[in-house]
């Protein structure tokens, strides 16, 4: 969801039975209660992303995993593997923790389409790259190239990112629109925090657009309802820049 996770060791759940229900994502592998909680609650999600015949695997790390975002995916040999790193890791409850009360299946929802929309986008081929008619403005060939390297690496997840974000909030307004201003304003606590250290994860200013719920099209595709959204934040975002004028040499 918000960290990059280095795949090891796991066990993994059959899709079938980790969206049936807990008592048969349990017969395949022993789940802490942190874990069913966050099935449980990602649930419609996961059947919602089996109806559309997205390729999803469920795979739960069995060794502790302190430091790594809860719910994440990958994307390996054509399929979308949706993580879960719970174990020995206080992030999984705090992040629960963090959750209004009586929202948690509404956030969980949300963070669960969030790593639909990165499957979305790997599916498409189009992880990390601009939409048709955009492009790079050239401020990285002012820098040294390894930075240029790492910036561009961070533009991407960032950008990418803002779009999981967008997706993630794009579900909520159809499926939870009462609770849409409270999972925004999660949003917006979250990736407020998150802004202070891991520019990857910045994803302010699609969330702040996000604000605006006319803003979303009518696309009956939730991966299509948030892209016009997506281009706008990147027409707006002027971090890059200043990210590049704080490292490049004067002159």
């Amino acid at each position: 969801m918000f960290k990059r996770w280095w795949m090891v060791a796991a066990a993994t759940l059959a899709f079938a039975a980790a969206t049936a229900a807990a008592t048969a994502a349990t017969a395949a592998v022993d789940l802490t209660p942190t874990e069913t909680q966050w099935l449980l609650s990602a649930m419609p999600v996961l059947r919602w992303a089996r109806e559309q015949g997205l390729p999803l695997d469920i795979i739960v790390q069995p060794q502790p995993t302190p430091g790594e975002t809860p719910l994440g995916l990958a994307f390996i040999a054509g399929r979308c593997k949706l993580v879960l790193s719970m174990r020995g890791n206080p992030e999984a409850q705090a992040t629960l923790d963090s959750m209004p009360a009586g929202l948690h299946e509404a956030v969980v929802e949300a963070i669960a389409a969030h790593e639909m929309g990165h499957c979305w986008r790997h599916l498409q081929r189009s992880w990390g790259a601009l939409p048709n008619g955009l492009k790079d403005n050239g401020v990285l060939s002012r820098l040294r190239p390894d930075q240029a390297e790492v910036l561009r690496d961070m533009w991407q997840t960032r950008r990418e990112e803002g779009f999981a974000d967008l997706v993630g909030l794009a579900w909520t307004l159809r499926h939870h629109p009462q609770h849409y201003a409270a999972v925004h304003a999660w949003y917006t606590r979250l990736r407020a925090v998150q802004a202070l250290d891991t520019g990857p994860h910045d994803t302010r200013v699609w969330v702040r657009l996000a604000a605006d719920t006319l803003k979303f099209s009518a696309a009956a595709s939730i991966f299509e309802q948030v892209h016009g959204l997506w281009v706008a934040g990147l027409l707006d975002d002027a971090e890059p820049t200043q990210r590049v004028a704080a490292l490049a040499p004067p002159g």
